[in-house]
């Protein structure tokens, strides 16, 4: 060996000394931070250590996680998804679980969906929370995946730097025409985010509307921000008398404490009864339930589902706040649920969760109810929640505006950075005063149908034949809308996964697309008729039945008389019986109000709803069956007209034609008639099936005139009991007009 090369060689193992230790120094100073709960600092030097060694699995772990931890999304995917491609989850599974919540918070919800099947087969064995969690987001990817049909007309602005800073603000109330939040912001900071104050903590502050901006007013004193604690989270009681808020110490040991209000003086803040030093209890939040105090609140105490849940305690008598409860499983789970927010006016808690459904991290959440019992969580949908963490929710019904904390991107002000929670205001669109729609046509009043009502099963009044009711449609609603939580159970009984969720979505779309859709469409049919009626028309309603073929077709022609009986009920009592006199065909200006009701029974119903009693899943709430449960106002015919208008009347609109044999044709007849007063012109007639041949399918029928039609059905193909119909097409109100035909075709021995 030359001389030289001995030095090289020394200098070389100096060299990887040197480097062994400036690695490790780097290391240490990470945990250091992230033990300080400093996941930035962490980050920085994780990422340095990691130069040294690009392939060091370990460090790169970590590195990936602390950028996760201070919200670096996108650098920790990056991360995450190289250490799987080396690992596999073989040393890292806890990797392959976080890539598959950054991938869904990046938006990447298909390959989320099936990260998280990894995950679920990684930790396959025994019930840990992250097999747990996996079949959670599996499930939970279905409403993902279906986010655009869940957005809403929301309106959603961050309040600007006059509040805003580049660190954290959060929990947002507004009061005295004020809004109050808590910031971690600092008086002295560095061009590059560094801070200089000695004492750097969350307080709370307040904010004034002024010429169009909301600016920082000033600092709640000292006897609130206390030096000694953090402050967030506050919240007044229904009086403002009583304001409650979070203080944590240095050890982040935190507890609700209330101070009395009185004027703009505060006064000694007091910590509650309920709290306990062994736990957490953190986001209060006070309401009147039927006129008495409830807290609500967040805690991780013993006798939850896991992290951190959401309890209540009510105050009683003496003052005092009783045990605390848990606002129970439908809300709780084993993940997070924080901030609650309770709105009295519509019975409905809001929360924050990052278990429940949602687009990714934490969703904002309502369920309606009490604290005796809520409905299953509702996610708000995009704009109010977003990829990221949306939390807070509060409700200023007084000036008509909510409130939020997110840490989103906002590209429209050009926010990159999802390190920290800004506040954004939440308002909805107004919607235009209603303006008179003047009706000068038949057609223009049909234009507003049909009008479709639904029904649960065998509703209402069950298990009776009579043909009438007591109840009004809207009772009839009232008592469908409240089975939402049993549909959505029965209807993804046995079905795990996406199916289970989309099952649940399923039936949630149809209550709130047909059901609701239908009473809001009743509601405006109602007001146009009654105008009509006060002209003085004479009016003719046709009301036609539809049921599901759960029962005999007797029963359901019943059931659906019935039905028709109660929307005539929710006429009759409307506005304290402003129809009764038309009804009754006694009003003064002579307009006269009739119905015309066409039980159709299940003839109409879809071939692919069971009728078995036993698969009440398909049979009673599927959202097939749903749809069949019916009642259309389908058309409206001026009775007593001068003017020139033809009417099309049938003869018969049902023809029960009983037992007939396979393979032998059956004729069917019936008769039209214009009972108008211009020509009736029937431009086509067809069959429901190329089995039906109509015979003649054009024609004109002036005033008074009548003709037979005649068809011809082939039964070759035929079986069991069935229902066709052929459709009348002509310049008559309505356009079209149906017969149904009845049979059961045997077979010829």
């Amino acid at each position: 060996m030359t001389k030289r090369s001995a030095i090289l060689l020394v200098l070389l193992c100096s060299f990887f000394q040197i480097w062994g230790q400036s690695r490790n120094q780097y290391l240490n100073i990470a945990e250091k931070c992230e033990e300080k709960g400093d996941y930035v600092c962490a980050s920085v030097h994780y990422k340095t250590a990691l130069a040294y060694d690009s392939l060091d699995l370990e460090v790169m772990y970590r590195y990936a996680n602390s950028l996760r931890l201070s919200n670096e999304y996108k650098k920790s995917l990056y991360y995450f998804t190289k250490l799987y491609k080396k690992d596999g989850g073989r040393e890292y599974p806890k990797a392959v679980f976080w890539l598959a919540t950054l991938q869904k918070i990046n938006g990447d919800y298909l390959e989320s969906y099936k990260t998280w099947k990894r995950v679920k087969t990684i930790y396959r064995k025994g019930n840990s929370y992250e097999n747990i969690k996996a079949k959670q987001e599996i499930k939970a990817s279905a409403y993902a995946r279906r986010e655009e049909k869940y957005r809403n007309e929301a309106i959603v602005i961050n309040l600007g730097s006059g509040i805003n800073t580049g660190a954290s603000e959060i929990s947002p109330i507004s009061f005295e025409n004020k809004l109050m939040f808590a910031s971690l912001r600092a008086k002295n900071m560095g061009e590059n985010g560094e801070v200089y104050d000695e004492l750097y903590s969350f307080k709370l502050y307040e904010a004034a509307y002024t010429d169009s901006i909301w600016q920082l007013n000033k600092e709640l004193p000292m006897v609130i921000n206390s030096p000694q604690y953090q402050a967030a989270n506050g919240c007044f009681n229904a009086t403002s008398t009583l304001f409650y808020f979070t203080r944590c110490n240095s050890s982040n040991d935190c507890d609700i404490f209330v101070s009395n209000y009185d004027k703009g003086k505060w006064g000694d803040p007091k910590k509650l009864s309920i709290s306990d030093p062994n736990f957490t209890e953190t986001h209060p939040m006070s309401c009147e339930i039927e006129g008495e105090e409830y807290l609500f609140f967040v805690s991780d105490k013993k006798g939850g589902f896991g992290g951190m849940d959401i309890w209540y305690t009510k105050r009683n008598r003496e003052g005092e706040f009783e045990s605390p409860t848990n606002a129970g499983e439908i809300i709780n789970s084993p993940d997070n649920e924080i901030t609650p927010f309770y709105d009295s006016e519509t019975s409905t808690l809001y929360f924050s969760s990052d278990w429940h459904a949602g687009l990714g991290g934490f969703d904002i959440f309502q369920s309606k109810g009490t604290p005796i019992r809520f409905n299953r969580p509702q996610n708000l949908g995009a704009p109010i929640n977003s990829r990221w963490n949306d939390l807070y929710y509060f409700i200023d019904s007084k000036n008509e505006i909510n409130y939020l904390a997110s840490n989103r991107a906002d590209l429209s002000i050009n926010k990159l950075s999802t390190c920290c929670n800004d506040l954004y205001s939440v308002t909805f669109p107004k919607k235009p005063e209603p303006q008179e729609i003047e009706i000068t046509t038949l057609a223009e009043l049909n234009d507003y149908l049909p009008v479709t009502l639904y029904f649960h099963n065998d509703r209402p009044n069950p298990r009776t034949n009579s043909k009438t009711t007591n109840l009004s449609y809207l009772s009839t609603y009232q008592d469908y809308i409240s089975r939402i939580p049993t549909y959505e159970k029965e209807y993804s009984k046995g079905l795990t996964g996406v199916q289970e969720e989309e099952a649940i979505l399923d039936i949630q779309d149809f209550f709130r697309e047909y059901v609701e859709k239908g009473v809001e469409d009743l509601t405006l049919f109602t007001k146009l008729l009654l105008t009509e009626l006060e002209k003085g028309n004479k009016i003719e309603l046709t009301i036609k039945g539809f049921a599901s073929p759960l029962a005999k077709t007797e029963y359901n022609v019943n059931l659906t008389e019935r039905r028709i009986a109660s929307l005539e009920n929710y006429l009759t009592e409307f506005e304290n019986g402003r129809f009764v006199h038309y009804l009754l065909r006694k009003a003064e200006n002579g307009g006269e109000l009739a119905i015309k009701r066409i039980p159709f029974g299940e003839y109409t119903a879809s071939n692919l709803v069971s009728d078995n009693v036993n698969d009440q899943r398909n049979s009673v709430y599927s959202r097939a069956a749903a749809l069949e449960r019916k009642i259309e106002i389908q058309s409206v015919n001026y009775g007593g007209r001068t003017d020139s208008v033809p009417d099309i009347t049938f003869s018969k609109e049902i023809l029960e034609l009983g037992k007939r044999k396979n393979g032998v044709p059956i004729q069917v007849e019936f008769d039209i008639s214009n009972t108008g007063n211009a020509p009736l012109i029937v431009s086509r007639i067809e069959g429901s099936c190329s089995c039906t041949v109509v015979a003649e399918s054009s024609f004109r029928l002036n005033p008074g005139e009548s003709k037979t039609i005649l068809a011809e059905i082939n039964t070759e193909q035929l079986f069991g009991e069935l229902s066709k119909t052929i459709t009348v097409h002509s310049n008559a109100e309505p356009r079209e007009k149906t017969v149904v035909i009845l049979f059961e075709i045997i077979e010829t021995k």
